[in-house]
């Protein structure tokens, strides 16, 4: 342990020889920060959120491990829901049926079943696997928030639909565990970021065929000119998302865009839908309305709001 360069107990701290008392005057000067009770923190990693998980791994009691959107986290992935994409990940952990929940402000701790099959170890941290992680994430969190997560761990390979069901039949009679059936199998690994997985959520919610995702439109030669994120191959409708940082932070980003599916309409036939992130977490239905309009479509939905509003 280095102290004043990675999170570190009281105990460790009296084995580098460091008092009490010094401990105290560190805290008063700034130099530390003691995030949970008998842990610290150097001042400087107070806002980096894998020093602040391995943090809450010093204080998981034996046989627990670190969960859900810590976990995700952990394993090189965002999971956060839009109300919270600004705010830290939740320090979240599983401690096992004879375990002892720690009580510490900041952490959410869980008790569960927590097979030795469930657990790896990350930088040091006990950590759930991503299988684990996918299924509870799929079972505990609201759905849209699920298929983001299983989207994105088995687009990074870290596992597979095949190991999700397998994971979910063992698990058969638990509480919403039909829920994370559900979200499993409208995974599509193919998916490139958690936008898309909620844009295409909601055209499936509102009772449109499901899409299919990363269309690649190429030349006759074979080469690839355009790739949409999702869309009806017979109607030749696709839909993208448009995020901020990539889209529309400027006139002549959306100019581009404008531009590009200008130039996809001439070339292959396809009309481009740009969802936002409004059409995508307000109570406009503009985007399902779209869609609706392109294919020919009509039905009757009722839009559910997954985030409050302001």
């Amino acid at each position: 342990m280095g102290v004043l360069t990675e999170p570190f107990t009281y105990a460790q701290a009296r084995r580098h020889g460091l008092t009490a008392n010094e401990l105290v005057e560190m805290c008063r000067a700034g130099e530390l920060v003691r995030p949970h009770r008998g842990v610290y923190l150097p001042a400087q990693l107070i806002d980096d959120v894998d020093a602040r998980v391995a943090a809450v791994g010093l204080l998981l009691p034996p046989g627990a491990a670190v969960a859900r959107e810590s976990a995700a986290w952990m394993l090189g992935l965002d999971v956060r829901p839009p109300d919270r994409w600004q705010a830290a990940p939740r320090l979240e952990c599983l401690v096992p049926l004879d375990g002892i929940r720690p009580q510490h402000p900041g952490v959410n701790a869980f008790i569960s079943t927590l097979p030795p099959d469930d657990v790896i170890v990350v930088n040091g941290v006990a950590c759930t696997t991503a299988t684990r992680t996918a299924i509870d994430l799929a079972r505990w969190r609201p759905r849209f928030v699920g298929l983001g997560a299983v989207d994105a761990l088995t687009h990074a390979r870290l596992t597979t639909i095949a190991e999700l069901r397998e994971a979910a039949s063992r698990l058969t009679g638990h509480r919403f565990i039909r829920r994370a059936r559900e979200v499993i199998e409208l995974c599509e690994p193919a998916t490139e970021s958690v936008a898309e997985s909620w844009c295409r959520l909601r055209i499936i919610e509102a009772g449109l065929p499901r899409p299919a995702v990363q269309i690649s439109l190429r030349e006759e030669d074979g080469r690839e000119v355009y790739r949409l994120d999702m869309g009806f191959l017979e109607a030749r409708v696709g839909v993208e998302y448009d995020g901020v940082e990539h889209h529309l932070r400027t006139v002549a980003d959306r100019e581009r865009d404008d531009a590009r599916r200008e130039d996809i309409y001439r070339r292959f036939g396809w009309r481009v839908v740009a969802a936002t992130s409004p059409d995508i977490l307000g109570h406009s239905p503009r985007l399902e309305a779209t869609v609706m309009e392109l294919l020919g479509i009509s039905i009757e939905f009722r839009r559910q709001i997954w985030v409050p509003q302001a």
